[in-house]
């Protein structure tokens, strides 16, 4: 009954501020409008047909990034802009199916009068673009989904994997709030690749609890792709990448800024994010340099489930980041030097000294559930740092060349709870990994119908274990790859194919202590990945794709020679020395609409590994740290299939449906059984009114529900009761983006997840055996540009 009351007073608090919203945009404008305005009139086009695209989104900032206005195109194609101020603007189009636009409007000395031609491509949803590190080609036959900047504003979370848990195809294996690993297709960790400013990121990520090191306030897009990319990526992309890109360093202007700050409730986190860029800065030798400084903190305790706190998930982050970019001769540069810090506590209660304390911890609720700021043991610090060169040369024929290197070093540290170092400040684990990354890609002008990309890569790596415990022993490995996609374009059908052979070497350092023997060896790996592809244009705004791809990845460390527990997992983990590569083999299907009636993202795929790794949950071990659930590296040959969509609908002016919905079957092929750790399927309703307003800006407010099934596909016989009960969430957003607080323009928001405050447990969650997930969380969100 209580839950009952308590969702008839959401719908009753949801409806009311609908109503509002709507009489909002009713009222007249009664901005302080004033001076020489500007006005901006345009119409999008599809370039292979000429035919106006309607419901085309419209958006154009100021320099700062503020948001001046944003609209839809007309039936027509159409759009309308009035009463813009004397300045150079950034107008960006973006529409699901075709590739999104942008360009400078300069405003300062006469009305514009704009035709905006976009290519066909396959988008997100909620997608528009910036750079990418990858051709554009590639995600004619890929499906993709894109957060821009505006977007992630909006959903900018904790972490990186929070701004994407939503998307179609992708889910997140959680530890707390601190903690979330992308998991996309059901394959994650080695499987799934993440690249920062076109830089593959190498942080450990071997582990499940190693997420992204990356500032999330520094993502000024997100794409994920799903499915193997490993013709352009390398092994790391069997399963799908996620590929952040900052923004751009200014060419031109003076230093402006903006301030963010975030709020959480429910860890009673605070964020800021500052950052200040321009292109007035002379260097010597170099003259008009671009630059963006940005420093990022935030400081949260313990997150709480609806009955009680989670004890020992705080966490603290100190980032910042500087960026120089300039125009030269024939191309550009940008250099960027970046750090992330971090120090999070792991959840007490999945530490326990003895099998009956696991098995309390497993059945009852936590007694330590008081909340705190504190990081005690067991916890993490893990630093970052990466330094960037990139840089683009036109080459003539429009032909371009890309070259990015860079070098990266993590440092982790994991501390311990039980035994002798639990009142040291020395770590039980203590890895140093150092990484040097070259890539260069040559897009090659048209020949004989052909367009594309040819390119190679290397990768030299070394990592050092000099903590008192051991799981993994240190390693030296080089990768290197050369790789071609090329691209046919024959009327409305375009082709697409690809291959990459890769070299992978891999030597271990021996081990001998603490009882513990792990041998030096060397493995060489090679293997060749590709990919086919068509779509075609069936209809204006309908087109259809398919593709097929053969990958392979080889173990790694961890897999072969883990022996230890992991403290961030809170597992024994035993790895093989024997296991081979996997491969896989995959087909994807997938159907796009897009128009006035609404746009539709449909995806169907069914990949085959040979030689899948996993880890195989066995008995409890004992040690002398305590009791720990065990898990061993295992192999079986697997399949893996799945149906996503994502779909938005216009109901009335102003109002917007929205559907989106994941399915995803993991089956052991040896035995027949359910793969471990396939997300539940999942669907989410939402729906959203907006408008405009000369104080309020470009307002919005909306609802959702999320609905999560029972996750009745299971391993039997596991020594683990695994919770499998479905779950429904329900949330809030309210924000306008351009309100004008006290004449100046701002973006607020304000979030509400788990508004209804319910009690569950996410099978992908790491801490399910022990705890409920976290409870009702508002967040709010402030960006003020100056």
């Amino acid at each position: 009954m209580t839950a009952t009351r308590s969702a008839h007073r959401l719908l009753r608090a949801v409806l009311g501020l609908l109503l509002l919203g709507s009489a909002a945009s009713a009222l007249p404008a009664q901005g302080v409008l004033h001076g020489d305005r500007r006005h901006v009139h345009g119409v999008v086009e599809d370039s292979a047909t000429g035919r106006p695209v309607a419901g085309a989104e419209v958006l154009l900032t100021d320099a700062a990034g503020t948001t001046v206005a944003r609209l839809r195109s007309d039936d027509r194609g159409r759009f309308d802009v009035r009463d813009l101020p004397p300045a150079v603007l950034q107008l960006r189009i973006r529409i699901p199916g075709y590739a999104p636009h942008t360009e400078p409007v300069d405003l300062r000395t006469a009305d514009r009068l704009l035709t905006v031609h976009l290519a066909l491509a396959t988008t997100a949803l909620a997608a528009v673009d910036v750079r990418t590190d990858a051709a554009p080609a590639s995600d004619r036959t890929t499906a993709t989904s894109t957060l821009d900047a505006a977007t992630l504003a909006r959903v900018r979370g904790q972490t990186l994997g929070d701004a994407i848990r939503n998307l179609p195809g992708v889910a997140v294996i959680q530890f707390g709030p601190s903690i979330a690993k992308p998991v996309i297709r059901g394959l994650n960790s080695q499987r799934v690749l993440v690249t920062n400013g076109g830089v593959r990121q190498e942080d450990q990520q071997w582990g499940t609890e190693h997420a992204p090191n990356i500032d999330s306030f520094e993502a000024n897009s997100i794409t994920v792709v799903r499915g193997a990319a490993t013709v352009l990526y390398g092994a790391d992309a069997l399963g799908g990448v996620v590929r952040v890109e900052p923004a751009p360093v200014p060419e031109s202007g003076g230093a402006h800024g903006t301030v963010a700050l975030n709020t959480f409730a429910n860890s009673r986190q605070g964020a800021v994010s500052a950052m200040v860029q321009g292109a007035d800065l002379a260097l010597p030798g170099i003259g008009r340099t671009g630059y963006r400084l940005r420093v990022t903190t935030r400081m949260a305790g313990n997150s709480a489930a609806p009955d009680y706190a989670l004890a020992n998930t705080g966490f603290r982050e100190r980032n910042g980041s500087l960026a120089l970019g300039a125009a030269h001769r024939g191309g550009h540069s940008i250099v960027t030097l970046s750090h992330f810090a971090t120090e999070l506590g792991v959840l007490r209660q999945a530490h326990v000294g003895n099998a009956d304390d696991l098995a309390r911890a497993m059945t009852a609720p936590p007694t330590d559930s008081a909340f705190s700021y504190t990081i005690g043991r067991p916890s993490q610090r893990v630093a970052h740092t990466t330094l960037r060169a990139r840089t683009e040369l036109a080459l003539p024929r429009g032909q371009s060349l890309e070259v990015v290197y860079a070098l990266q070093y993590n440092h982790r540290r994991e501390y311990d709870n039980h035994g002798p170092l639990r009142f040291r400040d020395e770590p039980a684990f203590n890895l140093k990994l150092y990484t040097n990354t070259l890539d260069a890609r040559l897009t090659h002008a048209r020949w004989k119908g052909l367009q594309g990309t040819v390119g190679s890569s290397a990768v030299v790596q070394g990592n050092q274990t000099l903590g008192k415990a051991f799981l993994i022993p240190g390693f030296d490995l080089f990768q290197g790859a050369v790789y071609a996609q090329e691209e046919l374009a024959v009327g409305r059908l375009s082709l697409l194919g690809g291959a990459r052979a890769d070299v992978i070497r891999q030597t271990t350092i021996a081990y001998a202590d603490l009882g513990i023997r792990s041998p030096a060896g060397t493995r060489r790996w090679q293997n060749v990945s590709g990919s086919l592809g068509a779509a075609y244009l069936i209809a204006d705004g309908f087109d259809a794709s398919v593709r097929v791809a053969r990958a392979w990845r080889p173990p790694t460390v961890n897999e072969r020679y883990a022996q230890g527990v992991h403290h961030g997992t809170a597992q024994y983990e035993l790895g093989s020395a024997t296991l081979r590569e996997e491969v896989s083999l995959g087909a994807e299907a997938t159907l796009r609409y897009r128009g006035a009636r609404g746009q539709v993202d449909l995806a169907a795929y069914r990949n085959q590994i040979d030689g899948f790794i996993y880890l195989r949950p066995t008995e409890p071990v004992f040690t002398i740290r305590g009791t720990f659930p065990g898990y061993r590296y295992t192999q079986t040959d697997a399949r893996l299939s799945g149906l996503e969509l994502a779909s938005e609908w216009p109901v009335v002016r102003g109002v917007s449906l929205t559907l989106n919905g994941t399915a995803v079957r993991g089956t052991d092929r040896r035995t027949g059984a359910p793969l471990f750790d396939m997300p539940a399927d999942r669907a989410t309703v939402g729906v959203q009114r907006e408008g405009a307003h000369a104080q309020w800006g470009q307002w919005r407010v909306g609802t959702n529900v999320q609905f999560v099934r029972r996750q009745h596909r299971v391993p039997t016989g596991t020594v683990y009761a695994l919770p499998t009960a479905g779950y429904t969430l329900a949330g809030l957003d309210i924000g306008s983006d351009g309100w004008r607080l006290f004449g100046h323009p701002v973006d607020a928001s304000l979030s509400v997840t788990n508004a209804l405050d319910a009690r569950y447990r996410d099978y992908l969650s790491r801490y399910r055996l022990f705890v409920d997930d976290a409870g009702r969380d508002i967040v709010a969100r402030l960006s003020v540009p100056f």
